[in-house]
């Protein structure tokens, strides 16, 4: 992941190229879910953290609580990266270790949320995919694994984006 930061901090129009491409990415993976909103985040070594990558429907107060989110955060998007596994909340207001993030969630407009952890092919978590609901919702199975294929497409596009500078 620091190859990915370098190439962000380094090669504007890359990096530009390639978040286009992710805004994309979430775009149909919204549209597939029915969410109303969503974001991507890759993992920052430098940071330490998920940072937020492309994001639709959200606003200032929203990107700032959560342009960086630690790990070990009881954010949905921090539990999905820990554990490497889709984490869904149907309502926020039934989720214990949500309570710290329910007023920005109401101020923003979600009370549904499902983050999807972002692996490598190697089996690396390196980011998340986490989509937004304006009421409590449940995720049938076609719609967890139209995610994980959103998901998949983003790891595919960060190895594409890396490859050459791996060497």
């Amino acid at each position: 992941m620091h190859k990915l930061v370098d190439i962000k901090e380094k090669d504007v129009d890359r990096w530009s190229s390639f978040t286009a491409h992710l805004q994309g990415l979430l775009h149909a993976a919204i549209t597939a879910d029915g969410a109303s909103k969503g974001n991507v985040q890759l993992f920052n070594p430098y940071l330490d953290g998920l940072q937020i990558v492309a994001h639709h429907g959200f606003d200032k107060p929203f990107l700032q609580q959560f342009g960086i989110v630690r790990w070990d955060e009881p954010t949905a998007c921090g539990r999905a990266y820990r554990f490497g596994l889709r984490v869904v909340i149907p309502d926020i207001n039934l989720d214990r270790f949500y309570a710290p993030y329910r007023s920005i969630a109401q101020a923003s407009g979600y009370r549904a949320v499902q983050s999807t952890p972002i692996i490598q092919p190697g089996g690396s978590v390196i980011g998340v995919l986490s989509t937004h609901f304006p009421h409590s919702h449940e995720w049938s199975e076609t719609a967890q694994r139209s995610l994980d294929h959103s998901a998949s497409k983003v790891a595919a596009s960060v190895s594409e984006l890396i490859e050459p500078f791996a060497a």
